[in-house]
């Protein structure tokens, strides 16, 4: 979708401190085959003050800050993650409503996993379109990958996952960034390919070793073992993404080799080199691949957290263009090309 009048005004993010690999590798959780190959320096793990929903609404207050909007004028919030957001039985999306809105406008979680960000810009936007008094949108996201349903250094060998939160907020009234274009893929038949062979539960056991810590690198494998094949489920991802890319640079009259900065979830240097910028062309030298291998792969949040590190940075010019795509299991695919219009002005530290 090519779009006219859709900007975003603010970018937050919060992470918390970072564990080492060192570490990780001195306890015995990771091993340095493994960093050889991903390149990981560290992982953000969250404390125990660090919620998925208080770190989703430090992000989001950021975000809303910077773009210097009334809580009046938000008709919209999207909360995405991949998990668990801190109770069962509870909405996730009001909290963050009532926290960082003051109540105003409606409230919805988006479960596109690590995807969720990007493709909530989609959703957002379409609501936005919908009604003259709707003037801005805030997409929150927040995961936290916590023992014992999560081994953060192990779930899947090309990437360590971290904790944090970012967030985003589009608007209709012009911001420091004009989204040019907006593609999404799905490829629903490869659901599979994080199920495995496992059954149904009643509910979450995480006493229950078939089932975790979820190993994602176990799933696919059993996925792939009733019958598709590494190969072709990796064929059919390849081509997902690079369609995904082509349309939405297409739509913005770019190559995505002509983008100023190249934004991709915060995989490992070799999974990040294979199963992205190999198939598009690119070179892991354009992407935010140094700012990643600090933070791990900290689900929905990735995108975002990269913009806004790229503000603080200073190293967003007028005139530039950021390619960004998210990758969701699933697999669902989200690929955005933004034009900076001005250099944003970062809005205190980081909470």
């Amino acid at each position: 979708m090519k779009y006219e009048d859709l900007y975003i005004s603010g970018v937050g993010s919060w992470y918390p401190k970072p564990v080492p690999v060192d570490k990780a590798i001195d306890a015995g959780w990771y091993d340095e085959g493994t960093r050889r190959r991903t390149g990981q320096l560290s992982a953000t793990v969250a404390g125990d003050d660090d919620s998925q929903p208080e770190m989703a609404a430090r992000a989001g207050t950021l975000a809303v800050r910077q773009a210097g909007l009334a809580q009046s004028d938000f008709g919209l919030l999207l909360h995405a993650t991949t998990g668990f957001c801190g109770l069962d039985g509870w909405n996730v999306g009001s909290y963050l409503q009532h926290e960082v809105l003051g109540g105003h406008g409606v409230a919805f979680e988006v479960r596109q996993q690590s995807n969720g960000g990007m493709a909530a810009i989609e959703l957002a936007a379409a609501y936005l379109a919908a009604g003259t008094d709707r003037t801005a949108a805030l997409i929150t996201a927040s995961d936290r990958f916590a023992e014992p349903v999560w081994d953060r250094w192990r779930a899947y060998t090309g990437l360590v996952l971290g904790d944090g939160a970012s967030a985003a907020v589009l608007s209709r009234q012009p911001g420091f960034a004009r989204v040019l274009s907006v593609a999404t893929e799905s490829r629903a038949e490869l659901e599979g390919a994080q199920r495995g062979d496992l059954p149904f539960r009643a509910n979450p056991d995480p006493s229950d070793a078939d089932a975790y810590p979820i190993s994602l690198i176990n799933r696919m494998k059993g996925f792939a073992s009733n019958g598709m094949g590494l190969s072709e489920i990796f064929r059919r991802m390849n081509a997902s993404l690079i369609k995904a890319v082509a349309v939405a640079t297409d739509e913005a009259g770019i190559r995505p080799s002509d983008a100023d900065h190249l934004i991709f979830p915060n995989f490992g240097r070799t999974m990040l080199q294979q199963e992205v910028l190999e198939p598009l062309g690119l070179d892991l030298d354009r992407t935010l691949w140094q700012w990643g291998r600090e933070i791990g792969h900290a689900g929905a949040t990735d995108q975002f957290g990269a913009l806004d590190h790229l503000g603080r940075e200073g190293l967003l010019e007028p005139g530039q263009r950021v390619l960004m795509t998210g990758i969701g299991l699933g697999f669902n695919w989200t690929s955005a090309v933004v034009e900076i219009l001005e250099r944003p002005t970062p809005v205190g530290p980081q909470l």
